[in-house]
This record gives C-alpha cells, sequence and structure tokens, in this order.
C-alpha cells in the first residue's frame, strides 16, 4: 500500500511529538516542513525525514507544490489562519492541535470547509482516547444511565511557559489553552453544555508585566443531560509539574481519575461497593494518529472530528465570557 504523505506546519517544541510518532510508521512518509523560522523546520526534515522532505515557510506554498495526503497543524492559539482551509481545498487530510481557534468566527469557518471538502479531521484531544476514559464512556452506554452526572476536575501548574502563552490576546487564557482538554472530558462524559458561569483572576502573577491571562479560576457548567461541571485551576501551584485529576459521579458509579490512562471505579450501587481499577501506559497521541490514518483508509470520521473541537472552543470562550461579564453565559445546542 503506498505510504501517505504527511507534512507539518509548525515546527515548534509540541510538534516533535507528532513527528516522532509518523516517523516511525511505515505507512506515513514525512515529505514537508514548514515554520516561520526556517532553522526549525530545517531541523526537523534533519530529524524526522533525513534531509529527504521540503522545508518551507509559506504553507500555502506547501499546498501548492506537494501533493500531501495530510497535515499536522502544530501552531499556537494566535496563528491560525487559513491553513485548514487551504487543506480542504487541496483535498488533505489533517490534524490540528487545540484550541483550533481564539474566534468562533475561524472555527465555524473550518468546520464548515471540513464538511463541504469531506477531508478526515481530527483534533488533539488526545485524552478521550485514554483507557480509563473509554472505560467510563464505554460503560455509561452499556449501562444505560444517560449523561446526567456530577464531575469536578482540577487543573495546576506553576510556569511562566512561552510569552505568547501568558499574552491573553494569543493564548486565550489558561481555561482556553490548558483546561479545555477537561472541558472537552466534560462534554465527552456529560454531553452538551447549555450554561456557563466562571471566575478567574490573575492572584500570583501581577508583578509579571506582560503576564495577562488568569492564574486562577473556578468555573460551573451546566449540561443538556441535567449534569454539571466544576473546574479549578491555577497556574500559581507547585512548579515544574502539571497535575490534573478528575472525579466523575454518576447513578451507581463514582469514577476517580488520576488521569485519562488511569482511574478506580467506585459501583455505588452495592452496600460495600466494590471496584475496577483501570491502569494502562497507552500512548494516547500516537492513538490519535492512527485513529486518523484508519479513518483516511476506512473512509469514516474519526472519534474527535473539527465539530468537537468547535464545541469544546465554544464552551471555553463562553466561560472567559463570563468571567469578564461576571455572569452565566447561556450556550446555544447547534453549531
Amino acid at each position: 500500500m503506498k505510504p501517505l504523505r504527511a507534512g507539518i506546519i509548525g515546527c515548534g517544541h509540541f510538534a516533535h511529538r507528532h513527528a516522532g510518532h509518523l516517523a516511525a510508521l511505515e505507512d506515513v512518509q514525512l515529505v514537508g516542513f514548514c515554520d516561520q523560522v526556517p532553522e526549525s523546520a530545517i531541523a526537523f526534515n534533519q530529524q524526522y525525514a533525513d534531509s529527504r522532505g521540503r522545508v518551507y515557510e509559506d504553507y500555502g506554498r506547501m499546498f501548492e507544490e506537494l501533493e500531501l495526503d495530510l497535515v499536522y497543524i502544530c501552531l499556537p492559539p494566535f496563528a491560525h489562519r487559513d491553513e485548514v482551509e487551504l487543506a480542504c481545498h487541496h483535498g488533505v487530510h489533517f490534524l490540528i492541535e487545540k484550541p483550533i481557534a481564539l474566534t468562533m468566527g475561524l472555527a465555524y469557518d473550518m468546520a464548515r470547509c471540513v464538511r463541504e471538502s469531506g477531508v478526515k479531521s481530527q483534533v488533539g484531544f488526545m485524552y478521550r482516547y485514554g483507557e480509563a476514559a473509554r472505560w467510563l464512556d464505554q460503560y455509561m452506554r452499556q449501562a444505560g444511565i444517560g449523561r446526567k452526572g456530577f464531575m469536578v476536575a482540577r487543573y495546576f501548574c506553576n510556569s511562566l511557559h512561552r510569552p505568547w502563552w501568558r499574552d491573553r490576546s494569543k493564548s486565550g487564557g489558561q481555561l482556553v489553552e490548558q483546561v479545555i482538554h477537561l472541558v472537552d472530558l466534560a462534554r465527552f462524559f456529560l454531553g452538551e453544555p447549555v450554561r456557563v458561569y466562571s471566575m478567574q483572576d490573575n492572584l500570583f502573577h501581577r508583578d509579571v508585566k506582560d503576564y495577562t491571562v488568569e492564574d486562577a479560576s473556578g468555573t460551573v457548567i451546566r449540561f443538556d443531560s441535567g449534569g454539571m461541571a466544576v473546574f479549578a485551576a491555577s497556574n500559581g501551584a507547585i512548579p515544574n509539574r502539571w497535575d490534573y485529576d478528575m472525579r466523575v459521579i454518576l447513578p451507581g458509579l463514582t469514577a476517580d481519575f488520576e488521569d485519562a490512562n488511569h482511574a478506580v471505579f467506585h459501583h455505588t450501587d452495592q452496600e460495600w461497593p466494590a471496584t475496577t481499577s483501570v491502569a494502562s501506559k497507552k500512548d494516547m497521541h500516537l492513538a490519535e494518529t492512527l485513529d486518523l490514518l484508519e479513518a483516511i483508509r476506512e473512509d469514516r470520521s474519526t472519534a474527535v472530528p473539527i465539530e468537537e473541537g468547535v464545541r469544546s472552543l465554544r464552551l471555553a470562550l463562553a466561560a472567559a465570557r463570563s468571567a469578564e461579564e461576571d455572569a452565566p453565559v447561556d450556550i446555544p445546542l447547534s453549531i
């Protein structure tokens, strides 16, 4: 079978993980690398394609000159423009990292292009592929208990990150850029949001002049299932640690997540609850890549198509708006 020809847009820190996976797969050939810093693209070409690929500063030229089958879009939030539109125009399937945009206008345009072109899309919400997350989703489907539950999630770290990250106009803030992973899992477990209220503030970095994102937030979400979720997040916790955990309470079951691959499930419909433990070393980033490749080969949708990125972004941006207005924000169900 002919290998799929792949390119990468954005040869920064996080793209290394995807490039490493793609380079190791026999049915994929990395042929193009694009970055506004030529040296970064050259380094990727050397490391992951033995310098056999082509290097670009303009992804438009890469789409025009290379017959790509798929492209990995690994841009920071503020840098998204027309790369999805061009991928769709050229019939190129893609994986795009989260958040997919910083405005709903651009996000809706992306979804429209995908619908009209028929290309396969994958959004980088890899936690959905975690074995513990998938166990809970399957349990809810098989038990027929619906999606009405209560989720409490925490995300704590302490880092200045990159300059663009601590600039709200470029990252969207901690909830939009980081905690959106857990926001997406809440949708995965509990359904679609209908209302959100969030309080956000900079409590710990007011002496950093270019720090304009929140470093403490509390967010409450109501879902169409009747379920609720509460999120606590901070970038003022323990340095050099990125900690998150979740508890999901459902009829007859309480799930304690260490992460998306590890959880203990307590069967609370029993007087002395039995437990089911799930522990896995599954590479969730590789899993999302394999799902995309299989979707291309089998002509089916991925598990996390562009519409999921649109919906999770809309919820995160609604939370940011709620914090600005100090009022709940209603969220429509349709996109």
